[in-house]
């Protein structure tokens, strides 16, 4: 991982209560360029932009508009690790974490600022995001599969204030405290894309910090279509991580347990979306690129499981038959039932 000389290393604990905005960015310069324009008297004090290697002028188009906002450059698209360089970068005491096609909306910065004054060990709490479907049209607000019903594990109904314990965060709207960032080692980088989350937040909560979710912090991302290659990048990655994660994380026995069935999960998906060559790529990645997590790993104390995964696995399968329901069931309904249900 390699920056250029626009990247400023900055050590020991940020300046209190600022907020220091990270959005990861790759050839996505309308977006990014967007993006700045939204956040734009919001009460943030930078505005870091990680250009991951682009090629369109991200890096111009953010020099060229001064103000709050800077460029810190990888020499290589780099992934997740982007957000690193500019967590070393930040000045802020808190970092507001964004994609190059999410924003906060008005209030929302607010509302995370306050439930870390109130939460003296929360590590990291992440905002509602407004989810779309693969056609890209919006989804409702806490349908199954959205960010929504995860986080809250399936809960509806007003969120208390403090918002709910949760074992990740949307990366893409999330504030972080600069302190608990570092103390967990940041994110770790061989995931490329994917799974980094609970990763991060299973690491977050060893480290003695809290997870939340607060979904009166609202977030937009608008997901600009992607090709089939793109997509079936992201799932050998998500294959590939989700058992580096079990391996790297669980005592041997669940470990081995969860690996087996996240593995059939993500299967059964794959073989759902016709996507088959990409769960056989990512079990073949996970073990050809072992090396990448040799030595890392450090099991969590069996104690804290529960708290770490908070049924993410029933959510997972909760989510798969919903979609069986949906998809194969439905349409044999007579058009009475369908409606009805």
């Amino acid at each position: 991982m390699t920056s250029s000389p626009e990247s400023t290393s900055v050590g020991g604990r940020g300046r209190g209560g600022e907020v220091s905005v990270i959005i990861l960015a790759h050839n996505r310069r309308r977006s990014v360029e967007r993006s700045l324009r939204l956040l734009e008297g919001m009460q943030v004090e930078e505005v870091i932009v990680v250009d991951n290697a682009s090629t369109d002028g991200t890096a111009e188009m953010v020099r060229a508009r001064g103000g709050r906002a800077k460029v810190v450059r990888s020499t290589e698209n780099v992934g997740v690790a982007g957000r690193n360089l500019g967590a070393q970068a930040a000045r802020g005491e808190f970092l507001l974490l964004l994609d190059d096609d999410s924003h906060p909306y008005p209030g929302a910065v607010e509302a995370l600022r306050e439930a870390f004054e109130e939460q003296p060990r929360l590590g990291v709490v992440g905002g509602f995001i407004r989810d779309q479907d693969r056609e890209g049209r919006p989804l409702p607000d806490g349908a199954v599969g959205t960010f929504d019903w995860w986080l809250r594990a399936g809960a509806s109904g007003d969120p208390p204030r403090e918002g709910f314990p949760s074992p990740h965060f949307p990366e893409c709207g999330c504030l972080i405290r600069r302190e608990a960032y570092f103390d967990a080692g940041g994110f770790f980088e061989p995931y490329f894309f994917h799974i980094s989350e609970p990763d991060f937040a299973i690491r977050l909560l060893t480290s003695g910090w809290d997870v939340r979710y607060l979904p009166t912090a609202r977030f937009e991302h608008v997901k600009e279509p992607r090709s089939e290659e793109y997509l079936g990048r992201n799932l050998c990655f998500r294959v590939r991580n989700q058992l580096w994660y079990c391996w790297r994380h669980y005592p041997l026995d669940i470990a081995l347990r969860r690996m087996l069935v996240f593995a059939l999960l993500d299967l059964i998906e794959c073989v759902w979306l016709g996507a088959t060559r990409w769960w056989l790529s990512g079990v073949a990645a996970a073990w050809r690129e072992r090396d990448a997590v040799r030595g890392t790993r450090a099991p969590i104390p069996r104690a804290l499981v529960p708290r770490a995964e908070l049924g993410r696995g029933r959510m997972q399968l909760a989510f798969m038959l919903w979609m069986f329901r949906r998809k194969v069931l439905s349409p044999l309904l007579p058009a009475k039932r369908r409606t009805a249900g």
